[in-house]
């Protein structure tokens, strides 16, 4: 346990100082590494086997094809569809975001990709609407939060990979909470619409929307891919990025018309640097897991939970907490590869199923990104919407409070989660 409060301070530290997280936890294993007297190679050993795994390439194919969608006109068709449809709705342009959130989700796989496109879109629609700036940002940072969740997903890659889990069974398990946060958000949107009487757009004709929707169907086909695959074994996660990389060019350049090849250098060099920030985070964080587990931590801790005599629930909702007071100060990269090790094998032998386990952990981990003092989300919307923080952070807290609300919901209800990879035999 010393070393752990040694790693941890460090960490703190330099933190504190403004380092980059990778290079603040890199800094912080060589001291655990002088301190112990190991040898230094190990540092490096470990790193390397840390991103020697096929399932993290999906990583880079998940980021460039939300690139190429994006570049590629697929987010403004859909968004164009989502407006039109729903325009009959007072301050329809609130639930257009949160389902455009949803259809983004099934694309990136990232939180704050999605937060940047959405919010450039849709803010400014919002504010149309008579949404308040603040509201609109937090909004779009809270319904951004389902890009980690609904299949592809970064940090459910990251958590299959460390716990040994199937990545596939993770990414069915997933749309349940998803949704339930998209349906929590939209009951949420439309209330606060009637109550502050926002006013209706209408809705245009049928054959305008009629045109709208063939316009976009090859765009909103593209989550399928994930059931399609998921369901008929046709290709492993790693493979489904690269299909959907392929189906996003194929949208741009043959259907749409809008991607240039002109652009793909600089999407490429951009996918490059986001995938190399990711993983240098990994291959580092690898290292302090090693260390973790070397020193025995795992065992202390689980010897410690069964000594105080906890429940499955009580267990849980420690859990819980560890983790919201986790992503209030490191992002889910490091936060996963340092603590499941930790608290994993005690949540077996509780009883409790890795899959269930590791959508727990995504979810608690991604409420981080929608309060402070991360709160990486609210940065950027606010960036967007223009407006003093404090704005953004107080329209943001009753969002926190339904996607608690839905963390506790799948905490304790584990059938939300694996009722459907059971039905598809998963």
């Amino acid at each position: 346990m010393m070393m752990l409060l040694v790693l941890s301070a460090a960490f703190l530290v330099l933190a504190l100082l403004a380092v980059p997280v990778a290079i603040a936890l890199g800094l912080s294993a060589l001291l655990v590494i002088a301190i112990w007297g190991m040898p230094g190679f190990i540092l490096a050993q470990k790193m390397v086997n840390g991103i020697d795994s096929f399932p993290l390439l999906a990583v880079p194919f998940f980021i460039l094809a939300a690139s190429v969608m994006n570049s590629g006109g697929i987010t403004t068709r859909v968004v164009d569809l989502f407006s039109s449809m729903l325009g009959r709705i007072r301050g329809s342009s609130g639930v257009v975001n949160v389902g455009t959130n949803v259809f983004l989700a099934g694309i990136s796989g990232s939180s704050v990709a999605d937060a940047s496109a959405s919010g450039a879109l849709l803010i400014p629609e919002m504010r149309k609407d008579g949404y308040s700036g603040g509201f609109a940002a937090a909004l779009t940072a809270g319904a951004a939060v389902i890009g980690p969740i609904i299949p592809p997903s970064i940090p459910l890659v990251i958590y299959g990979v460390i716990a040994q889990v199937s990545i596939t069974k993770l990414f069915v398990g997933a749309y349940i909470p998803g949704i339930l946060i998209a349906l929590a958000l939209i009951a949420y949107v439309t209330s606060y619409a009637r109550r502050h009487q926002l006013p209706a757009r209408g809705r245009p004709s049928w054959g305008v929307i009629g045109k709208q929707f063939k316009g976009s169907a090859w765009a909103l086909s593209m989550p399928l891919l994930l059931v399609v695959g998921a369901k008929g074994g046709l290709f492993t996660v790693t493979e489904l990025g690269a299909v959907l990389v392929l189906y996003a060019i194929f949208i741009g350049w043959v259907i749409h018309r809008e991607f240039s090849w002109r652009q793909f250098p600089e999407l490429l060099t951009d996918a490059g640097l986001q995938t190399a920030n990711i993983m240098l985070v990994v291959a580092v964080s690898s290292f302090i897991a090693y260390l973790v587990v070397v020193h025995g931590i795992p065992a202390d801790i689980q010897s410690l939970l069964h000594n105080a005599d906890l429940s499955q629930w009580e267990f849980l909702l420690l859990v819980n907490v560890v983790f919201l007071v986790a992503g209030m100060f490191l992002d889910s990269t490091p936060a996963t590869i340092i603590l499941v090790p930790i608290f994993l094998p005690a949540a077996k032998s509780f009883g409790v199923d890795p899959t269930h386990f590791g959508l727990v952990i995504v979810l608690n981990l991604m409420v981080g990104l929608i309060h402070p003092p991360l709160g990486l989300n609210l940065l950027i919307t606010q960036s967007i919407a223009k407006v003093p923080m404090r704005e953004v952070i107080w329209a943001s807290l009753p969002i926190v409070a339904i996607v608690l609300a839905v963390l506790l919901i799948i905490t304790f209800v584990p059938q939300t989660v694996l009722w459907l990879p059971g039905v598809m035999g998963l």
